[in-house]
């Protein structure tokens, strides 16, 4: 057994890579448990920066998102056997301006809709059918998860736990309809709601609406989610849209949030004077 993992799990490990630093993380975790180190991976990166980031630790090919065919072909050629979907790909970025492949085209023909679910859903069967087993993304990560804990000094006062409690049951109605994870709200007025344009982009729009002296940002994963992808996950970037917002709390759903940058999102909330709170899921 390796990290909770049978030995199927064992020999080449891939991984298919987005942008930030989530994919370095998960690429330390393997080499902590594999014989081969970081010579275990191999890896696909759908995104320049996240071929920069891994070119140096593994072996990375860069291949366009929409290239089904190429990155089954390089995955295989490296020896992988089991995979993982890791990292950040802007929703805009899989509805305009890609060049896909015949195989691509006729997935996307084929999808009822363009819902992310449905999209990931589509390819994670068709990986499936080629003999890659895809992991969950806690299977190396599961210690990024977000506890139940109030994570920095400002603590929530009683009016702040009556609109994270808000906020929060208003985060878990939008993902659980599959349109975002993330609601911002101020004085129990919603401010805004994340869709395509990704969460930070959200937090920013909602402080044009805003007095920037307060107000929660909540951030929650859809009932049942599958968790081989779309894992809410956190670090500076979002802490930093939270700061220049004006917003005072930050509240993530205990157990279904990756909490990356730890030590540093949690020094730039205190730094602010920001709550930083993971909650269990509510029932309302």
């Amino acid at each position: 057994m390796k990290n909770g993992m049978d030995d199927r799990a064992a020999g080449r490990v891939g991984l298919i890579a987005g942008s930030g630093r989530l994919s370095l993380l998960w690429a330390a975790e393997v080499a902590a448990v594999e014989p081969d180190g970081y010579g275990a991976i191999t890896a696909v990166a759908v995104t320049d920066e996240a071929y920069d980031n891994l070119r140096e630790l593994v072996n990375v090919t860069r291949v366009p998102l929409g290239r089904f065919n190429r990155t089954a072909k390089a995955l295989r050629e490296g020896g992988a056997k089991t995979l993982s979907f890791v990292g950040k790909v802007e929703k805009v970025n899989m509805l305009k301006g890609l060049k896909l492949d015949l195989k691509t085209v006729r997935l996307v023909a084929a999808l009822p809709d363009y819902n992310d679910a449905t999209i990931m859903d589509s390819i994670t069967r068709e990986f499936e059918k080629e003999g890659f087993e895809v992991l969950p993304q806690t299977a190396y990560l599961g210690k990024y998860l977000v506890e139940e804990a109030v994570y920095t000094k400002r603590r929530p006062s009683k009016d702040d736990r009556e609109e994270i409690s808000f906020a929060m049951l208003r985060a878990y109605a939008v993902a659980d309809l599959g349109i975002g994870q993330t609601v911002v709200v101020r004085r129990k007025g919603v401010l805004a709601v994340e869709a395509i344009e990704g969460t930070d982009e959200a937090i920013r729009r909602a402080a044009d609406y805003s007095d920037g002296k307060g107000g929660t940002v909540a951030k929650a994963m859809k009932k049942g989610q599958d968790l081989r992808y779309d894992v809410p996950t956190v670090g500076l970037k979002t802490i930093k849209a939270v700061i220049d917002g004006g917003f005072k709390n930050l509240a993530l759903e205990a157990g279904s949030a990756f909490l990356v940058e730890r030590d540093e999102v949690i020094g730039a909330a205190d730094g602010a004077g920001v709550c930083l709170i993971g909650v269990p899921r509510e029932v309302g």
